[in-house]
């Protein structure tokens, strides 16, 4: 370490964000603890994650993941709809350019879990308050333990308890629509000659639109008929009809996920027609066939800052960005190299974490802003993608998305 300082960090969630930043300052030469919540692990949760192969090959380079770790590359964006006159499969009039990397979520979370000694991955430890005090931060959790750190990492997630304690005034901000998705294995496709396309359906007649690609099965084969078909429906849901929509199976109201295998079965079948009604057939079928499918509720926040005294937010428990943008692997590994590196080269650590605060809050910002452009772009007010000439649609695209200079699977 460049300063000469081993700091004793705690960082809070043991997801994917939480397993990188504590990579990467163990690799700087600090004292490390994970406190997860879940006494199972984490194991199984999610279907897909997008980034870019210059993503994949920074992680891959600090040995935060394997130098062979599988992803589904995609080129292209085939920007379509369905229509009447162009059969099963819609009509394309505009492809634009991608360097998007689409991976297992499961198995990016274990290949970094691995490199993480278990005593110091500590599970059933859920955070009851945390508090600054001149030189270090005092945490309590439920058992009952209290834990000093010299700085703690909230990589706690879209629901951070960190950025509540931070922050408390300032709270998640829905966006006005939905996620409903799901994931088919490969091999009960019956014709996969359209696997090979990353497609963005806008719907028929009403806002919103569909996603898929293919992502590595969880145990990293990418085979043909081994993978499997992750596809998402970005679907409006208005305030005064979320209480609905988000009760699950057992009559429970949700906020802000119902996970795989908790959805109403009259939901999912609802959800299953309007898709057939919505899409191309050949995209509709594959859904129909799809079980355990899940909801999320999609929210963006706004933040001053990444840090309050000792206490710093890491990927999702930071700046709230939308999906759409695909940047959530992006924003989790440069706040943790960042500020890795900050208090690593500077000696003063007040004067390291307010840098990395401003720079991080920065680009945050700056992703938002673009996920805004996107949502207006492929959710409320998407170009009539069945009638539009494709330089019309070129034009439209190009004055409708300001690409974010920090982060954009949009290759350029």
């Amino acid at each position: 370490m460049a300063n000469g300082h081993s700091y004793r960090i705690a960082i809070i969630g043991g997801s994917i964000a939480g397993c990188t930043a504590a990579i990467l300052m163990r690799k700087a030469g600090h004292q490390v603890e994970i406190f997860e919540r879940s006494k199972r692990g984490l194991i199984g949760r999610g279907g897909g994650v997008t980034t870019t192969s210059d993503m994949l090959r920074q992680l891959a380079e600090l040995d935060i993941i394997d130098e062979d770790f599988p992803s589904s590359p995609y080129s292209e964006l085939h920007m379509s709809k369905v229509s009447d006159e162009d059969g099963d499969l819609g009509r394309c009039p505009l492809i634009r350019a991608l360097d998007m990397n689409c991976v297992h979520w499961s198995g990016l979370w274990e290949n970094m879990r691995k490199r993480i000694p278990d005593d110091i991955y500590k599970r059933g430890y859920e955070l009851v308050s945390a508090e600054n005090r001149d030189d270090d931060v005092v945490l309590q959790f439920q058992n009952g333990e209290i834990v000093t750190a010299d700085l703690v990492l909230f990589a706690d997630g879209y629901n951070s308890l960190g950025r509540k304690l931070m922050f408390p005034e300032i709270g998640l901000e829905y966006r006005g629509y939905s996620v409903w998705r799901g994931v088919v294995p490969e091999s009960e496709i019956e014709n996969g000659d359209q696997l090979s396309i990353h497609p963005r359906f806008s719907f028929r007649d009403q806002q919103g639109s569909f996603i898929c690609y293919m992502i590595p099965d969880r145990d990293g084969s990418n085979e043909i008929g081994e993978r499997q078909f992750n596809w998402a429906c970005y679907l409006p849901v208005a305030d005064a009809e979320l209480a609905w929509f988000m009760t699950d199976k057992d009559g429970k109201q949700r906020t802000g996920t119902i996970s795989a295998g908790s959805m109403r079965q009259d939901q999912d079948d609802e959800l299953k027609a309007l898709a057939k009604a919505q899409l191309p057939a050949y995209y509709s079928k594959i859904i129909g066939q799809s079980q355990n499918n899940q909801l999320q509720q999609i929210y963006t926040s706004q933040l001053p800052a990444y840090r309050k005294g000792r206490m710093c937010l890491i990927g999702d428990a930071g700046i709230m960005v939308q999906p759409l943008t695909g940047a959530g692997v992006f924003k989790l590994f440069s706040n943790a190299r960042d500020l890795a590196h900050a208090i690593t080269e500077n000696s003063d650590l007040e004067t390291a974490l307010e840098g990395w605060s401003v720079e991080q809050t920065r680009i945050a910002n700056s992703i938002l802003s673009m996920g805004l452009d996107m949502e207006q772009a492929f959710i409320w007010n998407t170009i009539d993608l069945a009638k539009a000439d494709p330089q019309e649609c070129e034009r439209w695209f190009d004055r409708s998305i300001n690409i974010a200079k920090e982060y954009s699977y949009f290759a350029t």
